[in-house]
């Protein structure tokens, strides 16, 4: 039961923390992106660390001791954690970096070789499984689906092949529990809540057999640092789930923890701390945490998303308008950016550019139902701004009529109260 407990919370944590705060749960709460907006029970506020993240001395020493060698010092690190070539890890961590500069082709070509110079460890198709999701997470809609689970299949059969032979243990659980818990988050996000479950509770398998073989692999805490932190947090804040003990600085600590020393996880683990910090009301410091993945990959537009958001709450309209004009400029298709510019102009309390804003988000054909009628939904709030009331009830009307958005069905009850 335990187990299986701890199972469901990793999901829930994996997939409140890192998908849900980014773009879905959040956005029909105007005031915050907290992710958790009511609590039965307060918690107190948690202040940003001022020491060295856990284990910081020995990785130093590990960096200091494998300097100066053909290939960076992690990845002789990932041959004396995970027994792998440091070539392949290398080209790996590349691969992986290509995908945060948004270099998507690239990216492909990296596990494509990959897989090839290396055939049977399973890197290839992963890859691709990596690249697809990063695709679909940029607009948080299922444009790739064929491709996502085509790439899925593959990875799964030549993991599996592998994992039947010996060698490679650590990296080939790593992963599949990658892979498994991807897919979970994945069918969460279309509301297939057992089958999600059922995908989490296997990827908590795999991440056991790494711990069995791995010990010291850091990467693995981002797990535990999401779990700690927002099992606490969401088990303060619904009564279908125990309480349990204030983890949160625990899981902050293991989550700094591989930002800091993490060999292929440590961007994941630097956006993790962002959503943290939201969470918090800690406005500055997810700031300070978005800015350190932007120095890095000022192009990822999933992390620029995120941090526009920040900028708002720390009320830098103008740095949060140029960051969402900056994702339409890496991609013009993008649809999400002009959701996000029409909210923060209603903040920013210009009525007029929100409603252009909106109804260039709207004039796209493929728009969730769901997203269309909480758009339409912000531009009616901004049309009344304007005091064009008509407009503004037809906008409500058919938030109602798309989404059965019940906020919309409440202002126009209001309006008809008002005449």
């Amino acid at each position: 039961m335990i187990a299986s407990w701890r199972s469901y919370g990793s999901i829930l944590a994996l997939g409140v923390g890192l998908l849900g705060a980014s773009v879905a749960t959040a956005d029909e709460d105007v005031k915050s992106d907290s992710v958790v907006s009511r609590k039965k029970k307060a918690l107190e506020t948690i202040a940003a660390p001022t020491s060295a993240p856990p284990g910081m001395s020995d990785h130093q020493a590990l960096l200091e001791q494998h300097s100066g060698r053909e290939y960076e010092p992690e990845a002789y690190i990932a041959e004396q954690v995970l027994g792998l070539d440091p070539k392949f890890a290398h080209d790996c961590r590349n691969g992986l970096h290509l995908i945060y500069l948004r270099e998507y082709k690239a990216a492909r070509q990296q596990f494509f070789d990959l897989s090839n110079e290396f055939p049977g460890w399973g890197i290839g198709p992963v890859g691709e499984v990596l690249v697809w999701q990063a695709l679909m997470l940029e607009n948080f809609d299922f444009r790739f689906e064929g491709q996502y689970q085509t790439a899925l299949r593959k990875s799964q059969a030549e993991l599996q092949t592998s994992m039947a032979m010996p060698g490679n243990e650590a990296w080939e659980y790593f992963l599949m529990s990658g892979i498994l818990g991807i897919d979970s988050i994945h069918t969460m996000r279309r509301e297939e809540w057992v089958k999600a479950l059922s995908r989490g509770y296997e990827a908590m398998k795999m991440v056991a057999r790494v711990r069995e073989v791995a010990p010291d692999f850091v990467d693995m805490r981002l797990g535990d640092g999401l779990f700690n932190y927002w099992v606490t947090v969401v088990s303060k804040s619904t009564s279908a789930i125990p309480d349990t003990e204030d983890k949160r600085s625990q899981g902050i600590n293991d989550m700094r923890q591989v930002e800091s020393q993490g060999l292929f996880l440590a961007p994941a683990a630097t956006l993790a701390l962002t959503f943290t910090w939201i969470e918090e009301g800690a406005k500055k410091e997810a700031l300070r945490t978005a800015r350190r993945n932007q120095k890095r990959y000022p192009n990822n537009i999933i992390n620029n998303l995120v941090l526009s958001r920040v900028q708002m709450y720390n009320n830098q309209y103008e740095a949060s308008e140029n960051t969402l004009k900056h994702v339409q400029a890496t991609d013009p298709k993008n649809r999400r950016s002009h959701y996000y510019l029409g909210r923060l102009y209603l903040r920013w309390k210009k009525p007029t550019a929100a409603v252009s804003a909106f109804d260039q988000y709207l004039a796209f054909t493929d728009i969730d139902k769901r997203d269309r009628g909480v758009a339409l939904y912000y531009k009616g709030i901004a049309l009344i701004r304007l005091d064009d009331r008509i407009a503004a009830e037809a906008a409500f009307r058919e938030s109602w009529k798309v989404a059965r958005f019940e906020r919309a069905k409440r202002r126009l009850d209001n309006m008809k109260k008002k005449p």
